[in-house]
């Protein structure tokens, strides 16, 4: 990972934005209507060329159903968890069909065990 200063946290956000949106299965476009904001500030915000207000924060968090350590991640060391947090929280992001994919995965290495 790389390192994060003043001059990149915002490049890093924009990433983890950007990223759970995408794995969210939103356009720039429907993130920005469900914000009520423009497209041109939801590409700004994932490019890291804008900061962004604790309210806007908030409502992306809600918007992409996640908590804000998912926001931040690479920029504030989370405290440290576990395996199966790690995995929890994985699910999480994924959509219906990566869902089927790990539940298929997980079956796959079951039945390898016996």
């Amino acid at each position: 990972m790389e390192e994060v200063t003043k001059s990149n946290v915002l490049q890093v956000i924009g990433k983890n934005i950007k990223r759970i949106r995408l794995l969210r299965g939103l356009s720039q476009e429907t993130l920005a209507s469900d914000l009520q904001k423009s497209i041109n500030f939801v590409s700004l915000i994932e490019r890291g060329e804008s900061g962004l207000s604790i309210p806007t924060l908030i409502d992306i968090c809600k918007v992409l159903e996640v908590d804000a350590n998912s926001i931040f991640e690479g920029v504030i060391a989370p405290p440290t968890a576990n395996v199966e947090d790690f995995i929890t929280k994985s699910l999480s992001l994924f959509d219906s069909a990566d869902k089927t994919i790990v539940t298929d995965l997980i079956t796959y290495i079951s039945n390898s065990k016996t």
